[in-house]
């Protein structure tokens, strides 16, 4: 009996809970735009539209609701690999040229190939006396001391030679003056 009496609750309360658990996804169709925002004209804002506007619907029109496909990427484009154009190898010594950057940083441009004007920037270091403290080809750096100071000369590979600047540290450039001197140097010893 006590079952059958759940069993009866339980079908009555029910259809009345669905109102609770029913399906909300379509009620947007619905809404209702509300007019627009009034601002007083002492304020000056850029104009006011809506970002969603809700198009009206025929009332009689039931909605149809289908899902949407997920649209294609485009086709992807061979991706072409930039290749820089071999140094010219001429014989005998490389041309060298001192000038500066965008930023007016100094700067020493080498034209030859990578292990020629790596030992030529060893060869015109030496030449002008200044000590060397580490060499790192890979990383196209040279560790120096000037008048007890640690400096860093760095070779760089541009598009059409190889650029030589001179840097405090990692992070920080050497004074102008400085860079300018040794690399004027550099320039005048090159072998």
């Amino acid at each position: 009996m006590r079952r059958l009496l759940l069993v009866a609750m339980a079908a009555t309360l029910l259809p009345a809970c669905s109102h609770f658990f029913r399906d909300r996804s379509l009620d947007y169709v619905n809404a209702e735009s509300t007019p627009p925002l009034n601002i007083p004209e002492s304020v000056s804002t850029r104009p006011i539209k809506p970002l969603y506007p809700i198009p009206p619907a025929n009332p009689d029109a039931r909605p149809i609701v289908k899902a949407p496909a997920a649209p294609y990427p485009p086709a992807m484009e061979e991706v072409k690999v930039a290749e820089l154009p071999p140094l010219p190898n001429l014989p005998g010594r490389s041309p060298v040229k001192l000038g500066t950057d965008g930023n007016g940083v100094p700067e020493l441009r080498v034209i030859g190939p990578r292990e020629r004007v790596w030992d030529e920037l060893g060869r015109a270091l030496k030449n002008a006396d200044v000590t060397i403290d580490d060499r790192n080809q890979s990383l196209g750096l040279v560790e120096i001391s000037i008048a007890q100071q640690k400096y860093q000369v760095r070779m760089v590979r541009a598009t059409e030679a190889f650029v030589i600047s001179v840097q405090r540290n990692d992070e920080t450039l050497a004074p102008v003056n400085l860079a300018r001197n040794l690399l004027g140097t550099l320039q005048a010893r090159w072998p």
